[in-house]
């Protein structure tokens, strides 16, 4: 990757000792289960009627990924928030990097980071539109929200009809490349449809309940951003169609009868294109992410789900491989529709948050709570697998971590890195270490 140069100066908190974090006892390795089992029905055609009136509706207004950059308004600052990425820091040292949100994002008790994607899983070179770019899901939990714990969120004790607008999910694109500025920008995710009148419009991500859809993990290839639905799947949206729209009112959203369309005041909105659903096998959508492996390689979205504890898990904590096509869409058969899995495993890890995949090697990380203790006593735990070799390992990780991405990196001599993100207020980081500390 190409390095900012202002990474050799990270600005973190001071410490009075280091320790090198150590290997934790190692799990056994995940159980190979059939792959046969889980199928998909992947549908792109859902949306095609509204996604074309919207494009008539919104006819001048759509922009790209670099127009969007163009027009970042937020500015991300240098590592801090180092209690929360401390054993990162024990164990691979100045090669430990990453960002901050600035102030509103890294505190705020309504917004909670989930996904995590980079322009890496995206493409060969890491580019998409000239940018090298880190994608952060974060869904909403409604207006007027509070922490009462302090540094972590308790489901909130009000009726859903106290903290209404429910705003769904939105994403952050970060520049992270030295040609660019250190900003970053949020667009809401949405869901288009033909309204009663015949009007294209949108609606925020909401799960059937009306609260926000969780978004526990993202995955970008190629052109299409596939988001996790949980019990639903997976939400596709695709990076060639944004658009810009109206900034004038912070409790609307879709079409106004002004005829303007709003979003809560966010400049952009990407509208969903595609939806993919479990068909057979019953896997729950809690995360993933890209195994672009190398260039010969089978692309693949491997997804895996979150298990509550170590009974839950010793069967539904699965991690299942479906193939990227040539089109950047799921490989299907020959309806078109159903897509196979090409491996399945159950790995037995409870209270897992995220999995990045490379060459036959996967990285688990899994939480542990918030509440009660230091922050110390609240690590979670970063899990190495070899499916080639069998060798498993366990390493402190961080505090409220979430979704992981492999960052490979073609150039002879600079290194592979695993990036991740923490979710509870004021202790957010976007971090990233050398992957060859964590095998």
């Amino acid at each position: 990757m190409r390095r900012r140069s202002t990474l050799t100066a990270l600005t973190v908190i001071a410490v009075t000792a280091v320790t090198v974090a150590v290997p934790t006892a190692a799990s056994a390795a995940p159980a190979t289960l059939d792959p046969a089992t889980f199928t998909l029905d992947q549908d792109f055609g859902l949306y095609d009627t509204a996604l074309a009136k919207l494009d008539t509706a919104l006819a001048g207004k759509k922009r790209s990924v670099s127009q969007v950059m163009a027009a970042a308004n937020r500015t991300r600052s240098a590592l801090c928030n180092q209690a929360a990425w401390q054993p990162l820091k024990d164990r691979s040292g100045a090669d430990t990097i990453g960002f901050c949100w600035q102030a509103g994002d890294d505190d705020s008790p309504e917004w909670y980071p989930q996904g995590l994607t980079t322009t890496r899983e995206a493409a060969a070179d890491g580019h998409f539109d000239g940018h090298q770019l880190v994608a952060s899901a974060w869904y909403h939990k409604g207006v007027g929200v509070t922490s009462p714990d302090g540094r972590c969120f308790r489901d909130p004790e009000v009726p859903l009809s106290s903290r209404l607008p429910i705003k769904g999910v939105r994403i952050s694109l970060t520049d992270w490349d030295a040609d660019f500025a250190n900003t970053y920008r949020h667009l809401l995710l949405v869901e288009p449809y033909v309204d009663s009148a015949g009007q294209a419009t949108y609606r925020p991500l909401l799960t059937g309940g009306g609260e926000s859809l969780h978004a526990g993990g993202i995955a970008w290839y190629g052109q299409y951003l596939y988001v996790m639905d949980t019990s639903g799947g997976l939400r596709v949206f695709d990076f060639a169609r944004i658009y810009s729209v109206a900034t004038d009112s912070a409790t609307a959203v879709g079409r106004q009868a002004n005829g303007t369309y709003q979003a809560f005041n966010y400049a952009y909105v990407m509208p969903q294109v595609g939806r993919v659903g479990s068909k057979t096998g019953g896997l729950r959508f809690s995360f993933g992410s890209v195994d672009r492996g190398p260039a010969s390689a089978e692309k693949a979205l491997v997804v895996a789900e979150y298990a509550a504890d170590a009974a839950t898990a010793a069967s539904k904590s699965r991690l299942v491989r479906f193939p990227f096509g040539a089109d950047s869409r799921l490989r299907t058969g020959a309806d078109g529709r159903t897509v196979t899995a090409v491996a399945a495993y159950n790995t037995g890890y409870p209270q897992m948050q995220g999995v990045a995949a490379y060459d036959g090697r996967y990285w688990f990380a899994s939480s542990n709570g918030c509440r009660g203790g230091t922050i110390a006593s609240h690590y979670g735990t970063l899990r190495h697998w070899n499916s080639k070799t069998g060798r498993t390992a366990a390493y402190p990780w961080a505090f409220g971590p979430e979704d992981l991405s492999y960052w490979h990196d073609p150039t002879t001599g600079v290194a592979d890195y695993l990036w991740t993100q923490t979710e509870y207020l004021g202790n957010r980081v976007v971090v990233a270490v050398p992957q060859a500390d964590w095998d």
